[in-house]
């Protein structure tokens, strides 16, 4: 039997397919494009409102990220600051994103009034996407809300460590261990010694240590004062960054 050969398509008409699928598949493509989200979660739609840093070139040596905090924080919240001194960069760079931006581009409209560099210093408004965040990095708020917590006024802590000044002529530890016994009671072993013209004593607990701080001395007790340690109850020491 003879079998009949498939008759080939005239190749315009080839040519016209092939058009309309791959203009399909662009329409396609375009809507996947237009739906699909940006990086931050959603489409922006104007890239400008995305400016919320301050990129300044040529800042001063001599500025700390508190001296640039104090400057620019008038304009709005600063979230990061970052000073970069790269040896491939002839000049060091700041970089410094607002919350909003419009506190970037109040501080942009006020870049010939700040003194953050010499003559040559240039101050250019860029997204904070663009600039990768680092630990590095200061971030004022946290130290603000951590400064809010602090109270005013310096809480001194209890003493533990007393002094006890005898009375002319009763200078005796173990009249001095019995007496104080019945006042505050048992002091373990070590925490009462001689000192001076008096005892040193160390409070086992803050119970102790509040009583001994309230205790009263009369006229007819062994002892005529008892006053916390001048240097016992204190550390001294050195922080460095």
């Amino acid at each position: 039997m003879d079998t009949e050969k498939p008759q080939s398509l005239p190749r315009a008409v080839v040519d016209q397919a092939l058009e309309t699928s791959l203009s399909g598949r662009g329409k396609m493509q375009k809507a996947a494009n237009k739906s699909r989200p940006s990086r931050s979660g959603l489409v922006s739609k104007n890239p400008v409102t995305d400016l919320d840093t301050l990129m300044l070139t040529n800042v001063l040596a001599s500025f700390t990220y508190g001296a640039i905090h104090s400057i620019f924080k008038c304009f709005g919240v600063v979230l990061r600051i970052r000073i970069t001194y790269d040896s491939d960069c002839r000049s060091n760079r700041c970089y410094i994103t607002f919350n909003t931006n419009a506190a970037a581009k109040a501080a942009f409209e006020s870049k010939d009034s700040l003194t953050v560099g010499d003559t040559h210093c240039k101050v250019q408004m860029i997204r904070s996407i663009n600039v990768v965040d680092s630990d590095n990095d200061y971030c004022p708020n946290i130290f603000d809300d951590s400064a809010e917590h602090v109270p005013k006024e310096r809480r001194v802590p209890t003493p533990f460590w007393f002094v006890a000044y005898y009375r002319e002529g009763r200078g005796n530890l173990i009249h001095a261990s019995r007496y104080l016994e019945k006042e505050i009671g048992l002091l373990p072993m070590g925490h009462i010694k001689k000192y001076g013209k008096g005892v040193l004593i160390r409070a086992k607990d803050l119970t102790q240590a509040m009583m001994l701080l309230n205790l009263p001395c009369p006229s007819d007790s062994m002892f005529e004062s008892i006053k916390p340690h001048r240097t016992f109850n204190y550390s001294k020491g050195r922080i460095y960054n």
